[in-house]
């Protein structure tokens, strides 16, 4: 059997809510920390943590264009705005990294001396932040 799967820029397709991704994927990334697998813990975590961005960006009528780079600049305005009490961008340049070395290189990421406990609950911080706005 076949499946097709819906197009995501089909219009007529709901796209699901960011801050839903976003809490979905915290959870598989906390997973992945409690197994003590980096790999799995910061591919999830960064997912993740751009979801929530985008989610609290798409509220604002700020446009990430699909691009990681954008997301963290989009999230330093929110910062600076005001929006966000936190900025994340570091967060999210510091894990889209470590992904690529973790899932291009099969290496173990540098967290720069953090803990994956540590971002976990950063990253946490930012979804709970998105759903915030999302439910405002």
């Amino acid at each position: 059997m076949i499946h097709v799967l819906a197009d995501p820029y089909d219009p007529s397709v709901s796209p699901r809510a960011k801050h839903e991704l976003a809490r979905e994927h915290l959870d598989r990334g906390l997973a992945g920390v409690s197994a003590n697998d980096p790999t799995e813990a910061v591919a999830w975590l960064f997912l993740s943590l751009e979801a929530a961005i985008v989610s609290v960006a798409e509220r604002h009528g700020m446009d990430t264009k699909r691009q990681h780079w954008r997301k963290a600049e989009v999230a330093e305005k929110l910062h600076a705005s005001g929006v966000l009490s936190h900025d994340f961008s570091d967060t999210l340049r510091l894990l889209n990294e470590a992904r690529k070395v973790a899932t291009y290189e099969g290496e173990e990421p540098d967290l720069e001396g953090q803990s994956l406990e540590d971002i976990a609950a950063y990253v946490e911080t930012a979804v709970e932040l998105a759903e915030q706005e999302a439910a405002s």
